[in-house]
């Protein structure tokens, strides 16, 4: 049975089958395809989803896959500057080395005496897709109108770009299911749908979606998974984190909160799956209605800042200096024929390759992806993802033949790099890897006749979250009450961060005080005015440490300080213990954490030192260790999770919108702030570095009000490669958090 969801039972996923290793053979002189190429380079991936599409994609392992298949059309340079003049190349130094970049792509960005900025794109005129067609300015004009959709649900925010005409575009739009199922079984308006759609509808939840609820109360209910039988729909519905549901709730009544809670997105539903998909439950016609797009107004029929100027040229304008935009033009052209409908593209009457409000091609296309990078796409069976070189890659064609792409556990990476079972692996680097490593070695280093190590800055961090609408006082995220409830939280989980963080990663991480990675220049540092560590003050803004205290004082500073906070949220304390929560809080809440069901997690151990800390303060803190990567993704992409810890990837700007805004894409803490959001467009609005710095400090204190996000640490980044099959002299050299061994696998070779 697949279970993708892990609710407030405490459950932990099956454990990942074993890897289909026979996949991972021939290493040798063998396997050419013909064009020079020879060997098959195995890849350790973590996290694989089958959202290969580009406009879909989401897990960081999905958007490897996607790296290695398709191109970007604006690259950047190790230290994340744009390359504006791919088609010829730009040479620029690092560490004293010149390096030569080119991509697909000429662009210029012109402010305009108006106010306006245009972005001139050119595209190389040789480029190709894997099934030999020529790409062209119409298959990013095709993309760049696939991610303004007004169906458009995938994680990409180009759509949050003040491109002219776009809000004109994306308007009078909703989709046909949200429209009958936020309308309700006693709706007599039949302007969007008609009596048929909304009976084939209700029928389909009724039957279907009962079952689909149904399979989601048994699984809980089955005291295998720490239920029992005798509880009713609305126990188990409070268990999977849906708590209110009537007293006499049915498996309908279960599927409709479901619904409603996904605005009637089918295919977005099934992240709550815990048996039968619901894509097999549901009609086909009436599972489409969760993404058809129904026009409910008027609307522009194009977006006027988009220009087509010749085959190879386009034009972008915005309505203003958008700091974010260059780096939005970093997205992969889609081939229109491929992912759309080569009849339907007609740009001189406005139509560009779909039709508006429909993208089930491109959808129905997430597991056989076609691009045009440096490898083609083959299958993806058992775990692994199986790609061949692309011998027409602009930049030339790789030097090996095959790259599998393999589902691992993180306790197998080194180890599978020592064996030869993988050729490249990226394990988290802790004090315990680089032992394991000199180990192996058997030089007491990280390099040796075994394994290569390459070790740069993270361009991400580590942290715990909280979701504001999970963890609140009264129902209302945004109060001073709320806010103290978390910020309680934090406070005792941060206490332990020191201790955890040097645990796991000896001298190779720090402790993080602001949720940004510190390999951004927008990064606070200690010397900056106004810098502080987070969540080390008692509700009365107090400072619980002092220089020279001994743990134990300051582990006691931190219960003190959370009980402070504690009561400011309108919790009961008698004699330094909880004894009541207020209305819509409670005295147990659930952290899930991937450690693969085995403690193997950086923040583990700062989570079980503060379970213990918090038991003693009266509140129950569940640590949730989930064995599935994918399914602790799920936990909080769906909403469902209190909280969670997890990996930011930074990108090159350190844009906010999609992470906290509140219509940012992945905003799961679910913070929502006026001043926030003003603050994020306002970074965006200029393009002064030091300005935008002072924007999204504020920005981040005020994230950091919220109590939502607790950074925990920065790490350093590390990628091993077989010495014994990996010629190293291939494998890029200067690596940043912007520039890594990916980024010239055509040059990547095997002995």
């Amino acid at each position: 049975m697949l279970v993708t969801r892990r609710k407030m039972l405490g459950l932990s996923a099956a454990t990942m089958g074993a890897l289909a290793l026979a996949a991972c053979g021939n290493n040798g002189g063998g396997n050419s395809n013909g064009g020079g190429e020879s060997g098959t380079l195995v890849v350790a991936a973590n996290g694989l989803e089958g959202k290969f599409c580009p406009l879909f994609t989401a897990s960081a392992a999905d958007q490897d896959v996607v790296s290695f298949n398709n191109i970007a059309l604006l690259i950047t340079d190790r230290m994340a500057e744009p390359v504006y003049n791919g088609i010829e190349g730009e040479t620029k130094e690092y560490n004293g080395t010149e390096y030569t970049y080119t991509g697909p792509a000429d662009i210029e960005m012109v402010q305009n005496d108006d106010g306006t900025v245009t972005y001139n794109v050119k595209l190389r005129d040789d480029l190709k897709f894997h099934d030999g067609t020529p790409i062209t300015i119409d298959d990013a004009i095709f993309t760049l109108y696939s991610y303004f959709d007004p169906t458009y649900d995938g994680s990409a925010t180009l759509y949050s770009n003040d491109i002219q005409g776009l809000a004109e575009y994306r308007s009078g739009m909703a989709t046909l299911a949200s429209l009958i199922g936020n309308a309700g079984r006693d709706n007599t308006d039949f302007t969007y749908f008609t009596q048929e759609q909304q009976d084939a509808f209700w029928a389909a939840v009724d039957d279907g979606g009962t079952k689909f609820a149904q399979e989601i109360v048994d699984y809980v209910k089955d005291p295998e998974n720490g239920g029992s039988e005798d509880m009713t729909v609305a126990d188990a519905a409070a268990a999977w984190n849906y708590p209110d549901l009537p007293a006499d709730a049915t498996a309908t009544t279960f599927f409709e909160a479901i619904g409603a809670a996904y605005d009637w997105n089918f295919s977005a539903c099934e992240a709550e799956t815990a048996g039968t998909a619901l894509s097999e439950l549901i009609p086909e016609d009436v599972y489409a209605m969760g993404t058809q797009g129904v026009e409910t107004g008027e609307a522009a029929a194009n977006v006027t800042g988009i220009v087509r100027n010749d085959d190879y040229s386009m034009s972008i304008t915005t309505n203003g200096v958008d700091a974010t935009m260059i780096y939005q033009l970093s997205f992969a052209p889609c081939s229109m024929k491929y992912y759309g409908d080569e009849s339907l593209w007609d740009y001189e009457n406005n139509s560009f390759g779909f039709k508006k409000g429909d993208l089930s091609k491109a959808r129905g296309l997430n597991g056989q992806p076609m691009g045009s990078g440096a490898f083609k796409f083959d299958d993806f069976t058992s775990g692994t993802v199986h790609m061949s070189a692309n011998e027409d890659y602009f930049k030339g064609a790789p030097k090996v033949a095959h790259l599998n792409y393999v589902e691992s556990q993180e306790a197998d990476l080194v180890t599978g790099v020592q064996a030869g079972t993988l050729d490249v692996a990226a394990p988290s680097y802790s004090m315990e890897v680089e032992d394991q490593i000199s180990e192996i070695n058997g030089n007491g280093e990280v390099n040796g006749d075994v394994i290569t190590t390459f070790l740069h800055d993270y361009r991400g961090y580590g942290y715990m979250a909280i979701s504001a609408d999970k963890v609140n006082v009264g129902g209302e995220p945004g109060s001073d009450a709320s806010k103290a409830l978390r910020k309680a939280i934090d406070t005792l989980v941060a206490a332990y961060r020191d201790s955890g963080v040097k645990s796991y990663y000896g001298d190779t991480a720090s402790v993080l005080n602001y949720p940004i990675s510190t390999s951004s220049w927008a990064s606070p540092n200690e010397t900056d005015p106004g810098y502080a560590v987070c969540y080390s003050t008692d509700a009365s803004g107090n400072p619980l440490y002092t220089e020279g205290m001994s743990e134990d004082d300051r582990l006691a500073a931190a219960k003190a300080g959370a009980l402070t906070w504690f009561e400011a949220a309108g919790y009961t304390v008698e004699g330094g213990v909880l004894t009541a929560a207020p209305a819509g809080a409670k005295l147990e809440y659930q952290c899930n954490i991937g450690g693969g069901g085995k403690g193997d997690h950086p923040t583990f151990m700062i989570l079980q030192e503060a379970k213990n800390a918090f038991a003693e303060i009266g509140m129950n803190f569940i640590v949730n260790d989930i064995a599935n990567s994918a399914d602790l993704f799920a936990s909080y992409q769906s909403g469902e999770a209190e909280m969670w810890c997890a990996a930011w990837q930074s990108t090159a700007d350190p844009d906010m919108y999609q992470l906290y805004h509140s219509q940012g894409s992945t905003n799961y803490y679910k913070i929502n702030d006026p001043s926030l959001d003003e603050l994020i467009v306002a970074g965006r609005q200029t393009l002064d570095t030091e300005s935008r710095k002072t924007i999204y400090k504020e920005a981040m204190d005020i994230i950091l009000d919220w109590g939502v996000e607790l950074p925990v640490y920065q790490r350093s980044e590390c990628t091993l490669f077989g010495t014994a099959r990996v010629n190293i002299d291939s494998v890029v050299k200067d690596q940043t958090p912007y520039w890594g061994w990916k980024d010239e696998i055509e040059k990547l070779e095997l002995k």
